[in-house]
């Protein structure tokens, strides 16, 4: 049976999981760990517990700034975090960062690094119920750029890269081969995850501002991988850095 994409209405509508009266705040942060939403809600005032009706491990509101956002942490993958994006977007959310991790296929990225992405290839199956194969998505340019000149000033002179570009989402992490990490390397993908293309569709196709930070906790472009589980050094650099790009989210997210 040949697999299209659907053009009627929709039986389950996100609006249908929301609090009618009870508006969500307009700017979101999206996490996958929980010590980025412990260390992210030690920064927030007025901090209040949220419960959604979505699959979220832990959801909050604070004040920043002055100006109030939401958090909440979601499970791995695709289907799990773009089910929570669409309740939050039918909320009243029009303004989202995401914090992920990332693997690197490009030695320009280290362990710690940080990757903006600015497009995608798409190789999880959610995002194609939303577009055509042949879509290529992308994020908010703008909240992209601020977050970027944001993590750069913050950062100074630490010494560890911040780079925008490519990424590639897939569903099975297992399925990383290395026949594609050569490939799409050599097309200018310079990490990989399993959520950000299906995150950046959802939110051009809702119309809302989306920009994603993902921290690099392995490497795949060595003839062994390399990732944060060979050294507790890698992992106390990956958290300090976590720190700052949360500072850096939460300066970008709260400002216009």
């Amino acid at each position: 049976m040949c697999i299209r994409l659907g053009y009627g209405e929709p039986v389950v509508e996100p609006h249908m999981f929301t609090n009618e009266g009870e508006p969500l705040p307009r700017n979101a942060v999206i996490v996958f760990s929980r010590f980025t939403s412990k260390t992210m809600r030690r920064y927030l005032d007025r901090v209040k517990d949220l419960e959604l009706n979505a699959p979220a491990l832990d959801a909050y509101s604070g004040y920043y700034n002055g100006v109030e956002l939401l958090v909440t942490r979601v499970c791995a993958g695709a289907p799990a975090s773009i089910l929570v994006l669409e309740i939050l977007v039918a909320g009243g959310v029009r303004r989202v960062a995401v914090l992920g991790y990332a693997g690197s296929l490009n030695p320009r990225l280290r362990i710690a690094d940080i990757l903006l992405p600015t497009w995608g290839v798409r190789e999880e199956g959610t995002s194609y119920h939303y577009y055509p194969p042949d879509y290529i998505p992308r994020p908010s340019i703008g909240l992209t750029n601020r977050l970027y000149k944001t993590i750069k000033m913050i950062k100074g002179r630490r010494r560890f890269r911040v780079l925008r570009g490519g990424i590639w989402s897939i569903d099975a992490i297992f399925r990383e081969t290395r026949d594609k990490v050569l490939e799409y390397s050599g097309r200018g993908v310079l990490g990989v995850d399993m959520e950000s293309t299906a995150l950046m569709c959802v939110s051009e196709y809702r119309g809302i501002e989306l920009a994603l930070a993902l921290v690099v906790t392995d490497e795949l472009y060595h003839e062994k991988w390399v990732s944060i589980l060979d050294s507790e050094k890698l992992l106390r650099r990956i958290r300090r850095n976590e720190k700052l790009l949360i500072k850096a989210t939460l300066e970008t997210i709260t400002r216009d």
